[in-house]
């Protein structure tokens, strides 16, 4: 059976698991990249330097919002192309986001580097913090064009359908950073530097990695001249697929920002390393669902440009549920193992007094992600884009953003870590009505 029959005809449980589990695992391995980072620095160098990593996070989500949007929104068209059997537009999917990141991820570079200490006073730097937050940042930002190209390689290889492979472009680059932090932080003592630099090395080799595989004639993408034809048409639906990752990926930078301040004014340098922690793991958290949700992308690309719409619907429904019951597994273990994940990151008794309560009511309805990421996807999936950003907006931004203003000065601290459950908890009814609105609407054409 061929992979665009499999797409079409496989049974949809073990086509899901096929894709999801490799992609998952893939995500979990990018989440890696900067809870390894936090481990060694942590453990290593010392809360101030946490907190100067943390203070970094923004930048990490800015790199991946521009190489999702090309990687998600080119790999979604080709998956749609792949159903409609157009060879030629498969093809210009890839070369159009190919092109795309280098010129995104680039002009970030220049910006990032030419507007560092701007950026980083915006960011919530404080003064213990701040050498080190600077270092991380310099040598961090170097790494754009890679982290961009890794995400693009990765997909692209996935909806090729190789999900295994695609879970190793990633894969090589985490191992390699894992080792060389080791190596950089715990044996040379490099502090900061080392744990920047084991960053961008390992997206080096992550990069190189799905090149071979991409330009060496290994997936569904073929390479010719053609290929790289900037196409404006084609580059334009390639950006409005993927401009909801975008809108999520900047979205979590800037509460990053609101976070990082209002923690900083409420709790200091302990309080923004307790949230390094939180959304270090809350990163790891989502990732089974956000494997999930890129694991049926290529499914429900497929079947929709094929016009087989209750096929469609079946695959977000079987996913939602295994999304959910995967997400809970780990949600329950953060809930009872809060001190152990603190003391992973070089816990103190202020981290403790802080962050044992901190990660318990951040995480308190952390399942209902499984669905309202699906969803999100969805939409992507059958290029509907404006839904999947209508959601995303009002999660990250219309409703978390004065939460977290206006529930401390009731709460105190706790209600900065109250925000993100209470916004969880809107999105998932906005997602369910516009879930179910688009189910009517297929379900009609489709007869």
């Amino acid at each position: 059976m061929n992979t665009k029959t499999d797409f079409l005809n496989g049974k949809l449980y073990p086509l899901i698991l096929k894709f999801s589990i490799p992609a998952a695992i893939s995500l979990l391995i990018t989440a890696i990249y900067n809870i390894v980072d936090r481990i060694f620095v942590g453990n290593f160098v010392g809360t101030s330097a946490l907190a100067g990593l943390s203070i970094c996070f923004p930048l990490s989500y800015m790199m991946m919002a521009f190489g999702l949007t090309c990687s998600a929104g080119g790999s979604t068209l080709f998956s749609v192309f792949t159903g409609q059997e157009d060879k030629d537009k498969m093809n210009s999917s890839f070369g159009n986001a190919f092109m795309l990141v280098i010129v995104f991820e680039l002009i970030l570079t220049a910006f990032l580097l030419i507007l560092a200490d701007p950026l980083l006073k915006i960011f919530g730097v404080t003064q213990t913090s701040y050498d080190y937050a600077l270092t991380y940042y310099r040598i961090v930002a170097l790494g754009c064009v890679f982290q961009g190209l890794t995400q693009v390689f990765c997909d692209f290889v996935r909806v090729s359908g190789k999900p295994f492979t695609g879970m190793c472009v990633t894969g090589v680059g985490a191992v390699t950073n894992i080792i060389l932090d080791a190596l950089f932080v715990a044996v040379f003592n490099w502090g900061v530097a080392g744990a920047a630099w084991a960053t961008v090395i390992g997206q080096v080799l992550s990069t190189l990695f799905g090149a071979y595989w991409i330009f060496g004639g290994k997936t569904l993408v073929q390479i010719t001249k053609k290929t790289f034809k900037f196409d404006l048409k084609m580059s334009g639906r390639i950006i409005s697929c993927g401009f909801a990752f975008w809108v999520a990926q900047m979205a979590m930078g800037f509460i990053c920002l609101v976070y990082n301040s209002q923690l900083g004014k409420y709790g200091g340098d302990v309080a923004i390393s307790v949230y390094a922690v939180i959304a270090s793991i809350m990163t790891f958290v989502i990732m089974p669902a956000s494997g999930i949700s890129q694991g049926i992308q290529p499914i429900i690309g497929n079947n929709f440009g094929a016009g087989k719409y209750k096929r469609v619907m079946s695959t977000l429904y079987i996913a939602s549920a295994f999304s959910v019951a995967v997400t809970c597994i780990i949600w329950i273990i953060v809930l009872v193992f809060p001190k152990a994940i603190l003391s992973a990151f070089g816990g103190t008794a202020d981290m403790y007094e802080t962050g044992i309560s901190g990660l318990r009511i951040n995480f308190c309805i952390t399942p209902v992600l499984g669905f309202v990421m699906l969803a999100t996807t969805f939409f992507q999936s059958v290029a509907k884009p404006v839904p999947s950003i209508v959601i995303t907006m009002l999660r990250q931004v219309i409703f978390l953003i004065p939460f977290i203003y206006i529930l401390p000065v009731f709460m105190d601290i706790n209600g900065i870590f109250f925000a993100q459950p209470i916004s969880d908890a809107l999105a998932l009814v906005i997602s369910l009505f516009l879930v179910i609105r688009e189910h009517r609407l297929l379900i009609k054409n489709n007869n």
